[in-house]
């Protein structure tokens, strides 16, 4: 497995992580053979979340190392904070976000309990929250890694200007947003050159297009379903080229960007986990890069213009 430098820590971890949202009761065999596989193909990247089913996946990953006897020191165990649940089981909706202080300190102690840890290596606000002035939510993350139960921090689906805002007061490592051949806002709206600027490391969610990039069928029934069909279609070429799979591919595709690129892997399926361990020593020829580009936005880049116009949100 290709290790690389988690932001400016020092500290090395696997060039693709598994990302833990799915694990469930539900598959509660699958869900750990999955953390197993991971570790086996050389995987010590661990992400979740304390709203991932409302601390299920936290738990989950924690039984899972332990059960597996995976020593504490050799993995990289991420999680994140800040989505408020309200209503009822199982009607549970998410309409406030809180990134206080006293929110954020108790979240912290509640997954820790939940992962049987007494750190995290990881932590990070899941969203932004429009109530809390950056300076609070810093001083509180500050707090939390002098007492040693965090280690470092990154933020999740945050703007440029949000990421900016909140680096004024703490030192960020990471950014975790959607990113993939179907959604290539991070380099449209320059959150993979803010990342690059600043040394922080990108962990794209969704790499495989919630599997309609591993060649999952769609229904078709809409534009938004024909366009990714069309994507997927001219993807399969360049997966035969390179003997890949189309998720190969398109994992391959996402970690050749400089800084580095690591995708979440969301799954609790043991093989799909090593079958995306294999794209991490493929290398794509240049002008093939620009050409899956050019495919997944569905227009080209002419000479003399700027390679992008996106105006969502401005």
């Amino acid at each position: 497995m290709r290790m690389v430098e988690f932001g400016q820590t020092g500290t090395e971890v696997s060039a693709v992580a598994l990302g833990c949202m799915s694990l469930s009761r539900e598959r509660i065999d699958a869900s750990k053979a999955t953390v197993r596989r991971a570790y086996e193909m050389g995987i010590n990247f661990f992400d979740t979340a304390d709203i991932y089913g409302i601390g299920e996946s936290e738990t989950l990953l924690g039984e899972a190392l332990q059960e597996a006897a995976i020593p504490r020191d050799e993995i990289f165990v991420a999680t994140k904070c800040g989505i408020v649940l309200q209503g009822m089981e199982p009607a549970y909706t998410y309409k406030a976000y809180d990134l206080s202080p006293g929110y954020i300190k108790a979240s912290c102690e509640a997954s820790l309990q939940r992962l049987g840890m007494d750190y995290v290596d990881l932590y990070q606000p899941h969203r932004i929250d429009y109530l809390t002035h950056p300076e609070e939510t810093a001083r509180a993350l500050e707090d939390l890694k002098a007492e040693g139960k965090i280690r470092h921090v990154g933020v999740s689906n945050y703007t440029p200007d949000e990421i900016r805002a909140l680096q004024a007061y703490i030192r960020l490592e990471s950014l975790q947003t959607e990113f993939s051949l179907l959604h290539l806002e991070p380099i449209e709206t320059g959150l993979a050159a803010t990342c690059q600027a600043t040394d922080m490391t990108m962990l794209p969610w969704s790499p495989l297009g919630k599997a309609v990039l591993t060649g999952r069928p769609v229904s078709h029934d809409d534009w938004q379903e024909q366009r990714d069909y069309g994507v997927v279609a001219q993807l399969r070429p360049f997966a035969e080229a390179y003997g890949l799979t189309l998720g190969q591919i398109a994992l391959a595709w996402l970690m050749q960007l400089p800084g580095p690129v690591i995708p979440l892997v969301g799954t609790a399926n043991p093989d799909h986990i090593a079958e995306a361990a294999v794209a991490v020593d493929v290398v794509l020829e240049r002008d093939d890069w620009y050409e899956l580009l050019v495919i997944a936005r569905g227009r080209p880049m002419p000479w003399g213009q700027r390679p992008y116009t996106y105006l969502k949100e401005r």
